[in-house]
Formats: structure tokens, C-alpha cells, sequence
């Protein structure tokens, strides 16, 4: 599969939830639908909790880069998301972060498949301890 986790960002303020974010690239030519898949998140290798579930699918393109935002765009006290040209914002509307945690394994799931997943480390530039994709 070529979807993967590009970048896991934590909120300084876990109140500003507009500023947690994972980025999520899809490197292949296909569309990618996130519909029925999930973003699970766990310890090690323990089980792992679902964080949201994409009900409606996002789709992202081929080639595309897209921020998954924790919080609400229409939120001003959970704070702004970044803007940038080359990747496109996605708001989850999410009650509580969820990076809070290093060595949090972050994942991408559809179902029992594992699309993509990433180690949270808060201390690396793009927030992923090392590259499992």
C-alpha cells in the first residue's frame, strides 16, 4: 500500500486541539478512500484503540498530502491549523487529543488491515521515532 504516515504532531496545549495532526501521504497514482477505516493508537504491541472512524470517506489522491486535525475548524478555543499550499487540512472534530504519549503506536487501519502505521516520538523533527511504513 502506498499511503503512509508522513508526520504525528502534538498539541503543546492539550486544549488546542486544532494543533495535533498527523499527516498523511498517499505516494501511489489511486485515489485512496478512508471509508470504514479507523485511526488506532495503542502501547507496544497491547491492543490498540480506536481514536475515530472515518464514516464518510476522505478521499485522498494520488500523490496527495493531507493533514488529519484533531480538533474543529469552526472552534476558535481549539486553536488554528496550520495552512500550507502543498497539503490539504482535514478536521476530524475529535473531543481530546490523543499523541500524549512517546513510543504510542499510531495506526491507519481498514477494518483488521493495517494500511499504515508510525511510533510517536516528540523529540523527532517529524514526530515519528522511526519509519515502519
Amino acid at each position: 500500500m502506498s499511503v503512509k504516515i508522513k508526520t504525528l504532531h502534538a498539541a503543546g496545549d492539550k486544549n488546542k486541539l486544532n494543533e495535533e495532526w498527523m499527516v498523511v501521504v498517499n505516494d501511489g497514482d489511486a485515489p485512496f478512500n478512508t471509508e470504514g477505516c479507523s485511526i488506532t493508537v495503542g502501547k507496544g504491541s497491547g491492543r490498540p484503540r480506536a481514536v475515530n472512524t472515518f464514516q464518510a470517506g476522505l478521499v485522498i489522491k494520488g500523490k496527495e498530502q493531507c493533514r488529519l486535525v484533531t480538533g474543529s475548524s469552526g472552534k476558535k478555543s481549539h486553536g488554528e491549523a496550520p495552512v500550507e499550499e502543498s497539503v490539504r487540512n482535514a478536521h476530524l472534530f475529535l473531543k481530546a487529543t490523543y499523541l500524549d504519549k512517546p513510543g504510542l503506536v499510531v495506526r491507519l487501519m481498514n477494518r483488521q488491515l493495517e494500511i499504515c502505521r508510525a511510533v510517536f516520538d516528540p523529540q523527532a523533527a517529524n514526530g515519528i521515532l522511526s519509519d515502519l511504513n
